[in-house]
């Protein structure tokens, strides 16, 4: 689930020649970025490309993820870090 403002990327602009513009430059990738299942990301969320955010993460507004995000977790920041663990429980699990 997305938030409003949240920008997804799998490449970027070259800026490799400062006397050229950088639109003429072309673009470059780290690979392709995936999002796994069951993803929060709060509002204005970045991901950058290469990345891969694991099942059931969550990542706070603001975030911008340079950097794989394992499963389970609570993220934020700028680079995005892991803040906790999340240990889910079932339906009838008792605590």
């Amino acid at each position: 689930m997305f938030a409003n403002g949240c920008f997804v990327t799998d490449a970027s602009h070259r800026f490799d020649d400062p006397d050229k513009p950088v639109p003429w430059q072309g673009f470059t990738t780290k690979g392709p970025t995936t999002i796994h299942d069951n993803v929060w990301c709060g509002a204005n969320v970045v991901v950058t490309s290469g990345v891969t955010i694991g099942d059931r993460c969550v990542v706070g507004a603001n975030s911008v993820v340079t950097q794989d995000l394992p499963a389970r977790t609570i993220c934020a920041g700028a680079p995005a870090k892991v803040l906790r663990q999340i240990d889910y429980k079932t339906t009838g699990d008792p605590g």
